[in-house]
């Protein structure tokens, strides 16, 4: 096992749905990557990828998922015991970015990263940010670097199931739910549950330029894409952008501004 680098910072993203990782080259992001945690090879694929990384000096977590599937990803890292493993949890402030959660752990730390990624990419002017995955996670930082009101509804995808789940559509129409159907029910239930994310996301912009003047707003998460489009398709795609890997970003931004003290343990 190779000794650790002395700048060899490693960065996870666990999310309710992927797991995302890569490692910092020069503050930049370097063979990033996602494994969907329900993938049948997901713990022979981690290890396999983690083995072409430099050997780390230090390792930082930002966990919104379950202890269960955090566990899976410290079981890989055992073989770098020597790792300096952070745990991340949301502070008051970092990176001119400011939360007035009354505790500002409850900020999921997905989102807080994503708005640093978001601040910086923006030049520090004010920002929205939409974080497209499991749920759909609306924020605002104002030219101040303040957080403003910011909002947590569920995905088009998390729609479906919660219809699925409650109605008895499916009874009548069994393929309702699937993704490729084109019979009438289905483009229904697809089109209500993605219109209705895009039409919230319209309003919470609306709502925000109000008070902020022209912010961009700046969209990640697995289906930012199939939103982006949507608004576009709407005339709504004034000052839009994709923000790839915003949490991960947010997260070297983090890292290059610190001098040894953690966020979190």
């Amino acid at each position: 096992m190779s000794a650790p680098k002395k700048d060899a910072i490693w960065l996870f993203d666990l999310g309710n749905s992927r797991l995302k990782g890569a490692w910092l080259h020069e503050r930049e992001l370097a063979q990033p990557f996602a494994l969907a945690w329900g993938a049948p090879e997901f713990d022979a694929a981690l290890p396999a990828q983690l083995a072409h990384w430099p050997a780390p000096a230090r390792v930082l977590v930002a966990s919104v998922t379950s202890a269960s599937s955090a566990e899976r990803l410290r079981r890989a890292l055992q073989i770098w015991p020597r790792a300096e493993l952070q745990w991340l949890r949301t502070p008051r402030q970092a990176c001119d970015v400011t939360t007035y959660y009354r505790i500002p752990e409850r900020l999921g730390i997905d989102r807080f990263m994503a708005m640093i990624a978001a601040r910086i990419a923006a030049h520090s002017a004010g920002v929205i940010v939409a974080g497209c995955g499991t749920a759909l996670t609306l924020d605002a930082v104002d030219a101040t670097g303040a957080q403003r009101e910011g909002l947590i509804a569920p995905s088009p995808q998390l729609m479906l199931r919660s219809l699925q789940n409650a109605t008895g559509i499916a009874d009548a129409n069994q393929d309702a739910f699937a993704q490729a159907a084109m019979d009438d029910s289905a483009r229904a239930l697809h089109e209500g549950c993605s219109r209705s994310a895009a039409a919230l996301v319209a309003w919470y912009c609306a709502q925000q330029r109000a008070a902020m003047g022209d912010a961009p707003l700046y969209l990640h998460g697995g289906w930012a894409a199939a939103l982006h489009a949507m608004l576009e398709a709407e005339g709504r795609g004034a000052q839009i952008r994709r923000l790839d890997n915003a949490v991960l970003r947010g997260m070297a931004i983090w890292a290059g501004s610190q001098s040894g003290a953690p966020a979190g343990s």
